[in-house]
């Protein structure tokens, strides 16, 4: 068997064993260390202009709200105002004492209000609260209670409005809906546990 001994290669095969040995190692150091670093400074480059847009945002909403305290108190009022005509439950009886006092104020005589029907809305995560009342008085009154009644503290959708004339002036009969949100949870069924 003959032994090998770089010394006796010939010149072209000796640059040949170098090119190959020189391609074998670029490669490795691109694999092994450029490619990596180029996909770490690719992901580092999209953090940057995240973050970079994230200080953008940021930057714009302090110079639309210098103070934030004052911003909270408004952002408060908001949500309280919300609430008020969004409530989380039903509060009917919050909802006739606004209903009496706003007969008051306009002067009509309410002659009587009552709940007809509710429907919870799963799905949209309100519940539907379709109710009745009866109004009595002049045209003015009821067109300016009516008025106040869509306007007010809390937000109903008045759907049908009958009128009739009698001895007392214009009665009013109204029928509407309210809403609360979120919805009633169901009653969790009792089951038999046999020992």
């Amino acid at each position: 068997m003959k032994k090998f001994s770089w010394d006796k290669l010939q010149a072209s095969h000796k640059i040949g064993v170098f090119t190959l040995g020189a391609v074998l190692i670029s490669y490795l150091i691109y694999e092994l260390v450029l490619s990596p670093q180029w996909n770490h400074i690719d992901e580092l480059t999209a953090q940057y202009k995240s973050e970079q847009q994230q200080v953008k945002i940021i930057e714009a909403f302090v110079l639309a709200h210098p103070n934030p305290e004052q911003h909270l108190a408004e952002l408060d009022n908001k949500l309280m105002q919300v609430d008020h005509k969004f409530p989380d439950n039903p509060n009917m009886s919050n909802f006739l004492s606004q209903v009496e006092q706003l007969s008051r104020d306009c002067g009509v005589q309410l002659n009587y209000l009552k709940p007809t029907k509710i429907l919870n809305k799963d799905k949209e995560g309100y519940r539907e609260y379709e109710v009745e009342f009866s109004i009595s008085g002049s045209f003015a009154q009821n067109m300016n209670f009516l008025n106040k009644t869509e306007n007010g503290l809390r937000f109903i959708n008045i759907s049908n409005i009958a009128m009739k004339v009698d001895k007392k002036g214009l009665e009013s009969k109204v029928s509407a809906k309210i809403y609360s949100y979120g919805v009633p949870v169901a009653p969790v069924a009792a089951t038999n546990i046999k020992k």
